[in-house]
C-alpha cells in the first residue's frame, strides 16, 4: 500500500519514481522491516507456507501467506534491481558525458616535420664522424659486457 501511495504522486514519471530518495529509501525500509520483524526465518516462513491467506491475490496458486509474501518481496526485490539497473546507467551515461566533453576540449598537437641536421660539438661546429674506422683509444679496453675493438681485429687475422 505503501509502495502505491507513493507511486501515485501527481506530476511525475513512472520511471522517475522509482529513481526518486524517497522511493529508494522506502524500498530500503520495507527490506529492514521485514527482517527485522523476523519473517526471513525458517519457522515462520514454514508456518505461513501452512496458513491460508485471508485476501489471497488473484494469480494465487496456492493461496497461502507464503506465496502472497513471496509476490510482494519478489516486487521489492525487482524495485531495488530496477534502482541499481538505473543508477548504474546514469553513471554510465554521465561518465561517457564526461569523456565526450575531454574530447572536445582536448588540444591536438601536430608534429613538425624534422630535418636531419649534421651533427655539431657544443660550441656549433659540425663534427666529422669516423665511419668505419675503429677507436684507438677505447681498443682493447672493456666496456659494459663487451671488449672494445676485438671482433674487428679476428675479422682482419683472419683475412
Amino acid at each position: 500500500e505503501q509502495i502505491y501511495n507513493r507511486a501515485n504522486v501527481a506530476g511525475r514519471r513512472r520511471s522517475s519514481i522509482i529513481l526518486s530518495e524517497e522511493f529508494v529509501v522506502l524500498v530500503e525500509n520495507i527490506k529492514k522491516d521485514y527482517e527485522m520483524k523476523g519473517f526471513l526465518k525458517r519457522r515462520v516462513q514454514e508456518g505461513m507456507d501452512k496458513t491460508k491467506a485471508v485476501r489471497p491475490f488473484i494469480s494465487a496458486i496456492f493461496g497461502t501467506l507464503r506465496e502472497k509474501n513471496n509476490t510482494i518481496m519478489n516486487f521489492v526485490q525487482t524495485l531495488e534491481d530496477k534502482q541499481k539497473e538505473k543508477k548504474e546507467a546514469e553513471v554510465i551515461k554521465a561518465s561517457e558525458k564526461e569523456a565526450e566533453l575531454e574530447t572536445e576540449h582536448k588540444i591536438v598537437i601536430e608534429p613538425k616535420h624534422v630535418v636531419n641536421k649534421p651533427p655539431e660539438d657544443l660550441k656549433g661546429n659540425p663534427l666529422k664522424l669516423s665511419g668505419e674506422r675503429s677507436n684507438l683509444v677505447a681498443e682493447g679496453l672493456f666496456i659494459g659486457s663487451i671488449y672494445v675493438g676485438r671482433e674487428g681485429q679476428n675479422d682482419r687475422k683472419e683475412s
